[in-house]
C-alpha cells in the first residue's frame, strides 16, 4: 500500500515538473522597440520578432491579427497589460501581445525581461497549462516567473500549434 501510495506521489510530481522548464533568454543585438509593462517587470520585443512570430500564427489568428504587425520600428511603443480577470483591451498590441505572440517569444528567448530595479533577467521559469479548445482551436495557457523569487513575469496563452516551432536565429 505504501508503495502504490509512492508510486501515485512521483507519478504527480513528474507531471508537475514536466509542465515546468527554464527558458534561457537570449541577448538582443538591437534596441527592442516594444515595451511591455507586466506588474513589477517589463518586457522588450524587437517588432521584427513580432512580425516573424505572426508568420507562426494558425490562419484562424491570421485573420483576428493580420501577418505583420504593421508598426514602425523608428518608433517607441509602451504597452501595458494588468493582471486579472477582468482584462480590459484599449490598444490593439495588448491583445496581439497577450494573447498571441508575447508568450511565444519569450519561450523561444526572444525577449529582454527586466525587474523593477532594472536588473535584467537572464531565465525565466515556464509553467504551461493544458490546451483548452476556444472555439474550434486550441490554445495554451502560459506564465513565466522570475527564478530568483517566483513572481510573475508574464501570464499570456499561445496558439497550441506555435509551442514546438522555432523562430530561427537572429
Amino acid at each position: 500500500m505504501k508503495f502504490n501510495g509512492l508510486l501515485l506521489l512521483l507519478l504527480c510530481l513528474a507531471f508537475h515538473l514536466k509542465a515546468q522548464k527554464t527558458v534561457q533568454l537570449r541577448t538582443l543585438w538591437t534596441k527592442p522597440e516594444v515595451q511591455l509593462i507586466f506588474g513589477d517587470y517589463k518586457v522588450y520585443y524587437r517588432i521584427k520578432d513580432i512580425n516573424k512570430a505572426m508568420s507562426f500564427l494558425s490562419e484562424t489568428d491570421k485573420e483576428l491579427y493580420g501577418t505583420t504587425s504593421g508598426l514602425d520600428t523608428s518608433k517607441t511603443y509602451v504597452v501595458e497589460l494588468i493582471r486579472g480577470r477582468d482584462m480590459q483591451y484599449l490598444n490593439p498590441l495588448q491583445p496581439l501581445l497577450q494573447n498571441a505572440v508575447g508568450a511565444y517569444l519569450l519561450l523561444s528567448g526572444h525577449a529582454r525581461v527586466t525587474d523593477k530595479k532594472g536588473h535584467i533577467l537572464n531565465s525565466l521559469e515556464v509553467n504551461t497549462g493544458p490546451s483548452t479548445d476556444m472555439n474550434g482551436f486550441f490554445r495554451l495557457p502560459i506564465s513565466f516567473h522570475d527564478p530568483k523569487n517566483g513572481k510573475t513575469v508574464f501570464m499570456g496563452v499561445m496558439d497550441n500549434d506555435m509551442y514546438r516551432k522555432d523562430i530561427g536565429f537572429d
